[in-house]
């Protein structure tokens, strides 16, 4: 089997991405939260409304291939129509698709996307569907040769995901081949007990500001310091910690100093896909040989022309779409 740069483990799915005016937005509760609320048995319009492709898995590699680098992915699809649409998907991208699972009976996939308000900011309700079926076996990486291996969102039952993770990660330490994590909600949930058993192994930890917040709360450090964040996470082994901060911008710590890149100012249409983007991005930079501060450049560069456009794969930029950028 050739040599890839990359690998990418995670879920595919077709998205509709379904942009309305049609809804309000309600604070509610001690902490007022935002909701997204319709009236009671109205009929909602929209303005317009697009056939995308999501789920963290397809994502990156969507993002690393648009790079030039050699990729593959390793994600369930069902037998159905989607699956087809979003395997044609990745044969456009040049993505090798010798390592999709499919499973029969099952649907591939799916989300529903409402995008809405000034900064169009969206509900997302998805159908896991074959995602949720993704087994890796050991066989299953016999004889597949990269430098790194890319693990966005994982679901499924916890004890098939957490099987997933451990063959990745053995197989990876045996063959010498660096990880990025970008862990799911599942994951997350499981606090700081459950990551520090991994993060020794990881090259590249990336998660937002209240993830963070989160994580270091469940091992009693309730803090909102960025780089107290940083520095706490780093300490549990992670090669590279990164922190996404939405319209703050992003942080990344090395253990020698903390480095900040601005968002690029550019018209928001959605945020979907713009977490994916901005990791992928940035190890593409470690890929390429860039330095921190230019991997970090690039992944900014890259998750904002994302929300420009529906969808979270239409705005990913190729190399030479990023030639008038300076990065």
């Amino acid at each position: 089997m050739p040599k890839f740069d990359v690998i990418t483990f995670g879920g595919a799915t077709q998205d509709i991405m379904y942009c309305t005016s049609d809804a309000k937005l309600i604070k509610h509760g001690k902490n007022l939260e935002e909701f997204l609320a319709f009236k009671y048995g109205s009929k909602i319009s929209s303005e317009d409304v697009s056939l995308t492709f999501g789920g963290g898995g397809m994502n990156t590699a969507v993002s690393f291939s648009l790079m030039g680098l050699k990729t593959s992915s390793i994600i369930g699809l069902g037998d159905d129509w989607f699956a087809s649409s979003i395997v044609k998907e990745l044969k456009k991208n040049n993505i090798n698709t010798n390592n999709l699972q499919i499973f029969t009976g099952v649907h591939s996939g799916f989300s529903f996307i409402v995008n809405y308000g000034n900064y169009h900011e969206h509900v997302l309700f998805t159908h896991r569907g074959a995602n949720s079926f993704l087994g890796i076996m050991p066989q299953d990486l016999r004889g597949i040769d990269a430098k790194w291996f890319y693990i966005a969102s994982l679901s499924g039952k916890d004890s098939l995901v957490e099987k997933n993770i451990k063959t990745i990660l053995t197989y990876a330490k045996k063959k010498k081949i660096k990880i990025a994590w970008n862990p799911g909600v599942l994951q997350l949930e499981k606090g700081s007990k459950y990551f520090k058993k991994y993060l020794k192994q990881i090259e590249f930890f990336n998660i937002n500001f209240e993830e963070a917040r989160a994580l270091c709360g469940s091992d009693s450090k309730k803090v909102n310091e960025i780089e107290i964040l940083l520095e706490t996470i780093y300490s549990w082994g992670p090669k590279i910690v990164s922190i996404t901060c939405g319209h703050k911008g992003a942080y990344v710590y090395d253990g020698k100093e903390v480095t900040h890149e601005k968002i690029l100012k550019v018209k928001s249409i959605n945020t979907t896909g713009a977490g994916d983007a901005f990791g992928s991005s940035f190890v593409s930079g470690l890929i390429l040989n860039y330095d921190i501060k230019k991997s970090l450049r690039l992944a900014m560069i890259r998750s904002c022309t994302v929300i420009t456009k529906v969808g979270a794969q239409v705005g990913l930029l190729n190399g030479n779409q990023l030639k008038k950028f300076k990065i």
